[in-house]
């Protein structure tokens, strides 16, 4: 399980309010096109670095480090998301997981796409050794309206876990999830992402993945980020509790 996990910040943004006033414009005037939002680069990245050191009575360390590049060829999202976490206390690991996680989605239509996705998990302190987990389904945008972006999405797949204790995991899901974006200003946004995994093969076995961030950039290139990540198994590996949980502060860079 996560025993060491980094201490939250606090974080104090300002949603602007916006007031606009229309008067008549002159004849001569040509009409003001309403403002749109720039399309989305053909790549882009981050990179996610935390760390937190204490000495004294306790000697401790926790490392944080994650990175997101995204491609978008013609008609295609492609995207690749890894992460690391490691803690130490007294010299004594308490805590190491690795994720991975691949999506391509291709638009079918103006709000609906197509996607595949392949995502992996090692968290022995968890009770999980190796988590294979192949899914495809379809996407859907619900809202895009600026500040807001709301999209959900559901599927089928395939998981395969490998446990430290107990029985091994084989089995086709059900999958499904959200992914919402508010954004404050040019600055700052916030973001909440969701997923909820079922068994076709058992009713009680379930588990979801919730991520909420709230972000600020401090220059043009780096940026600030708080975000907690949930996650739950309804039936977890014997001995190993259901909720995890990394509360984070981290320095963001895009490229």
């Amino acid at each position: 399980m996560f025993r060491q996990m980094l201490t939250a910040g606090a974080l104090v943004l300002v949603l602007p309010m916006v007031a606009a006033a229309q008067a008549p414009a002159p004849a001569a005037l040509p009409p003001v096109a309403a403002a749109k939002d720039k399309p989305p680069p053909f790549r882009e990245g981050t990179i996610d670095f935390s760390f937190l050191a204490t000495t004294g009575n306790t000697d401790s360390q926790t490392l944080g480090l994650s990175g997101d590049i995204i491609f978008r060829p013609d008609s295609w999202e492609i995207r690749n998301r890894a992460g690391f976490i490691r803690a130490e206390t007294d010299n004594v690991l308490t805590a190491e997981a690795l994720f991975y996680n691949f999506r391509a989605a291709r638009k079918l239509a103006a709000r609906l796409s197509a996607y595949g996705q392949y995502d992996y998990l090692h968290d022995a302190f968890a009770g999980i050794d190796h988590r294979n987990v192949v899914t495809g389904g379809l996407d859907y945008l619900l809202l895009d309206a600026a500040p807001h972006r709301f999209s959900v999405f559901g599927g089928l797949g395939y998981l395969n876990e490998q446990r430290v204790a107990g029985e091994d995991l084989s089995t086709a899901v059900f999958d499904a999830g959200w992914a919402y974006r508010l954004k404050f200003s040019e600055s700052a946004e916030f973001t909440d992402d969701f997923r909820y995994d079922q068994s076709l093969s058992d009713g009680g076995d379930w588990r979801i993945g919730h991520t909420a961030a709230v972000a600020a950039k401090l220059t043009g290139l780096l940026s600030l980020k708080v975000s907690h990540n949930i996650r739950f198994a309804n039936q977890p590996p014997p001995g190993f509790e259901n909720t995890d949980t990394v509360m984070a502060v981290a320095l963001v860079a895009k490229f």
